[in-house]
């Protein structure tokens, strides 16, 4: 069986993952749905609600084993209880700990600035990574070769596609001005 610390540590690691990969999320639909500039202090706020819902949910989670503890210990009388539950019982007080230590070491990275940049940085090299495989996914898809029969009659659907999207994104962007994050 893991350590107690080997536990808390193997959790910390998934549930950072899952804050790069929600902070991630937020900056890729910032981006492309919202036409939002970044803006590190946006997103670091973001990376400290992540982080601290994960707390949130790991101190709900502590409370609710540490009921179901309680509430099977006192299920029958000292004489009826089995090794069975025994082990139980104590296989939920170690959750409700685990619990706690994670929610308190997911709020001492959401205080430590350096953490929070890093988790930041990474989230936004995940997300730019992401776009850019999406932009080469469209574009190769756009490639078209001018010795197809039906070149002309697909170049003006072409031509109202950028105009009627991509155009239209830059004329909404350049009309809201400069800085105003749309």
């Amino acid at each position: 069986m893991a350590s107690f610390e080997r536990i808390v540590d193997d959790g910390l690691l998934i549930a950072l993952s899952a804050v790069r990969m929600a902070v991630k999320n937020h900056i890729i639909v910032g981006a492309l749905r919202e036409h939002r500039d970044f803006s590190d202090s946006d997103y670091a706020a973001a990376v400290r609600s992540e982080l601290d819902l994960l707390a949130r949910q790991n101190e709900e989670d502590a409370e609710r084993v540490s009921r179901q503890g309680k509430g099977r210990g006192r299920q029958r009388s000292a004489s009826e209880i089995t090794d069975d539950d025994r082990l139980e019982v104590r296989q939920l007080a170690l959750r409700r700990r685990v619990h706690l230590k994670l929610a308190g070491a997911l709020r001492a990275v959401a205080a430590d600035e350096e953490q929070v940049a890093g988790l930041l940085e990474r989230s936004r090299t995940d997300a730019s990574e992401e776009v850019g495989t999406a932009l080469t996914d469209r574009l190769v898809e756009q490639i078209v070769d001018g010795r197809e029969p039906d070149y002309a009659q697909r170049r003006a659907e072409r031509v109202r596609t950028l105009v009627n999207t991509d155009l239209a994104a830059l004329m909404s962007k350049y009309r809201a001005g400069p800085g105003s994050g749309r």
